[in-house]
């Protein structure tokens, strides 16, 4: 009787402890899990830093009102359907359209902090795969 109660209890104790321990695990399709940046003090898969590591850009060019695709920050503006050309420096004078993720390649939310001394975006997350890039603030 004694070894029944005994063999009951340590059931018991594993049913708890595995019960206990099974949201902690790791989950299997996030390999690449990282706490973010210490700026951004949110939960992400991915991401980076400073203007330099910005993701792509959509551009609209105010010649034809055609997207315009940047994919490093410090490439030239070049339109595909006029002869629209900018200087990477003159990015903040174009409409931006949108980020695109560098990770799955869809829209990103951006946005600026503070509006009325950066005329560039601060920050941009990912809602499909979490990748989020923040502007340094040095």
């Amino acid at each position: 009787m004694a070894r029944d109660i005994a063999r009951a209890a340590v059931d018991t104790a594993r049913w708890v402890g595995h019960h206990l321990i099974e949201p902690l695990r790791a989950d299997d399709e996030l390999k690449n899990f990282t706490l973010s940046i210490p700026e951004t003090q949110t939960t992400t898969v991915d991401g980076d830093i400073g203007w330099a590591n910005r993701p792509p850009a959509v551009v609209n060019c105010p010649r034809c009102d055609s997207e315009i695709h940047q994919s490093r920050s410090i490439e030239t503006i070049d339109c595909p359907r006029c002869v629209g050309e900018f200087d990477a420096a003159e990015f903040a004078a174009l409409e931006l359209l949108y980020l695109q993720c560098p990770v799955c390649r869809t829209r990103m939310e951006h946005g600026n902090r503070h509006p009325n001394a950066v005329d560039v975006p601060e920050w941009a997350t990912c809602e499909r795969c979490r990748y989020h890039w923040e502007f340094e603030h040095f």
